[in-house]
Parts: structure tokens; C-alpha cells; sequence
């Protein structure tokens, strides 16, 4: 019986020298931060590839209709139309100024609408993934592959069904015309009507000559 029991307990002994002896690998840590693609999100995402298109239709219609404009410009030049060529002139002056505008605007549209999506991901992905934060890899030089989130952010918003809605308008508004204009043919009627009844001014008569009396008898008057 002692025999058993010191066999036992040899074996003990060199199944923990054994262990002792393996190396123990150590735990791989759970991410509790998260990085981005930022860029990736924009060009790959269906809202960014969206928003890329629409800019570049509102640009294409924008040039069209300065096409028939810009044609009658030069026909006038063409024909020494000076006067002509140069209202047309300030005509697409003032209609290129008013486009840029209105596509400026739309960029910016564009672009709150993809931050703004892009937010709500970065917040739901932190979220599912028990994260403490989420970077933008433009601040993070080198990062695992395994707390790379952007896959993750990108099918989050392509989920999200968001839309940029419908074009503007490019139809120019006319300018507004001062308080005080009057309308030429209101103008007209009104002085039309005064020139008509006003009567024709009279000339003054002149009074009458006295008749010049002779010298005898203006010595006799005195």
C-alpha cells in the first residue's frame, strides 16, 4: 500500500513539473477602442456613392442650360450685335453666378446628411460593440486588424435608408423690383388721362392803347 501511494505521488510530481515546463500563452485582450476609414465609408457606402452621383447630375443640367444662352452670345458677336451681345452677356454673368450657388449649397447638403448618418453609426456600432470609443484612422498611425470597425460602420449606414431627396431647382428667380418702381404702362394711363383734360392755357389779352392826345389839347387838359 505505501508502494501505491508513492507511485502516486510521483506522478503527481512530474505531471505538474510537466506543466511547469509548457509555456503559457497569453490572452489575446478584448478591443475596447475601435478605428475607421473614414475615406472608405464615403467612396464605398451606397449614401456616399449617392451623394458622389447627385453632385455630378446637378453639375451636368446645371452647364446645360447655359448652353442655349452662351449660343445666342456669340451669334450676336457673330453679327456685330454689340447691344445684344452685351445683355446677353451679363444675362450668363448673373445665371453662372446664381448656379454656383445653388450646387454649393448642395454640396454642403450632401455632406451634413453623410456626417450626420455617419454619427448615428459610429454611435450604434460603439454600442453593439461595447466599445469605449470609435477613431478615425487619420488619427491612429497603426492599429490590429481586429478593432478595424469600418465594414461594420459602412453596412450600418447602407441600412439606414437615408436620402438626399430631390434636386433643387436651377430655374433663375427674377430680381425683385424696388418698392417705389412704377409699372411703365401704369405710368402711361396715369398721365395719359391729365395731358387730355387739362385746358390749353389762354394767352392774356393785352389792354387796350390809349389814343395819344396832341400837344394843344393836353395843354388845355392841364
Amino acid at each position: 500500500m505505501n508502494r501505491n501511494i508513492v507511485s502516486a505521488l510521483a506522478i503527481v510530481s512530474m505531471l505538474t513539473l510537466a506543466g511547469c515546463n509548457e509555456e503559457t500563452k497569453p490572452q489575446k485582450p478584448v478591443p475596447q477602442f475601435g478605428v475607421v476609414q473614414v475615406a472608405k465609408v464615403y467612396q464605398e457606402s451606397q449614401l456616399g456613392k449617392q451623394g458622389i452621383a447627385r453632385v455630378g447630375e446637378l453639375e451636368k443640367k446645371a452647364m446645360a442650360t447655359l448652353t442655349d444662352l452662351q449660343t445666342a452670345m456669340e451669334k450676336a458677336r457673330a453679327d456685330k450685335n454689340d447691344a445684344e451681345a452685351e445683355r446677353l452677356g451679363k444675362e450668363l454673368q448673373a445665371r453662372v453666378y446664381f448656379l454656383q450657388n445653388v450646387i454649393k449649397q448642395d454640396q454642403e447638403h450632401v455632406m451634413n446628411v453623410l456626417q450626420t448618418e455617419m454619427q448615428k453609426a459610429f454611435d450604434k456600432c460603439r454600442a453593439d460593440k461595447s466599445l469605449f470609443g470609435l477613431f478615425a484612422d487619420e488619427v491612429v498611425p497603426s492599429y490590429s486588424p481586429e478593432v478595424d470597425m469600418t465594414e461594420a460602420v459602412k453596412s450600418l449606414i447602407d441600412a439606414s435608408g437615408a436620402t438626399f431627396g430631390d434636386l433643387p431647382s436651377l430655374e433663375m428667380p427674377p430680381l425683385p423690383e424696388p418698392a417705389n418702381a412704377t409699372p411703365e404702362e401704369d405710368a402711361a394711363e396715369e398721365t395719359a388721362p391729365a395731358a387730355e383734360e387739362a385746358p390749353a392755357a389762354q394767352p392774356e389779352e393785352a389792354p387796350a392803347a390809349k389814343p395819344a392826345q396832341a400837344p394843344e389839347a393836353a395843354a388845355a387838359a392841364k
